[in-house]
């Protein structure tokens, strides 16, 4: 198959899995990880970009769901962004740790400066550049929701992505992306 078109046809499988995950209607600490999990595996499935798409994707759909307050709607392109650090740091430093092959060791150190990355960019989003660029301040349970959880979503769901990718790598149902 075509490369192009395998991406594709992985992109829109990877969405419309991501999305369903969204429509079911689970808690919030249970559709973050997830989320999150689709985030990272998304990105060694396909690439950095399709990684970065389906992020952007999320939280729109979140915001239509009812799983984002709409209070938060002028929040929402600031999420977009914390998306797109976390698998952006995630791809470039797995790469540049991994040597030859695909190694669940090599891949903790993006996730964790990723999910870190993420965390700082909401944190500081939410407390100062909201206010700044919206001249709206959210309300404290609001600005909680989006520090610590977003920390902890994003390592739970990009520890369960890189052991969900190892476990089809390991039996060969699909190939690690060397690229």
């Amino acid at each position: 198959m075509r490369t192009r078109t395998l991406f594709l046809t992985r992109l829109v499988l990877l969405t419309a899995i991501t999305l369903s995950l969204e429509m079911i209607g689970l808690p919030q600490p249970l559709t973050g990880p997830l989320v999150n999990m689709m985030l990272i595996f998304t990105t060694l499935v396909t690439n950095v970009y399709g990684g970065m798409a389906l992020g952007a994707l999320t939280p729109l759909i979140a915001l239509l769901r009812g799983q984002l307050p709409p209070v938060l709607a002028a929040f929402v392109p600031f999420i977009i962004l914390g998306n797109a650090l976390f698998v952006l740091l995630f791809s470039v430093l797995q790469r540049r740790l991994r040597r030859t092959s695909w190694h669940t060791a090599t891949a903790w150190p993006g996730i964790a400066i990723g999910a870190l990355a993420k965390f700082a960019w909401l944190f500081i989003s939410a407390r100062f550049l909201l206010q700044i660029f919206v001249s709206a301040a959210l309300p404290e349970k609001f600005i909680a929701m989006m520090t610590f959880p977003q920390l902890l979503t994003a390592l739970i769901g990009g520890g369960m992505a890189l052991a969900f990718y190892d476990l089809l790598v390991k039996r060969r149902i699909i190939r690690p992306a060397l690229d």
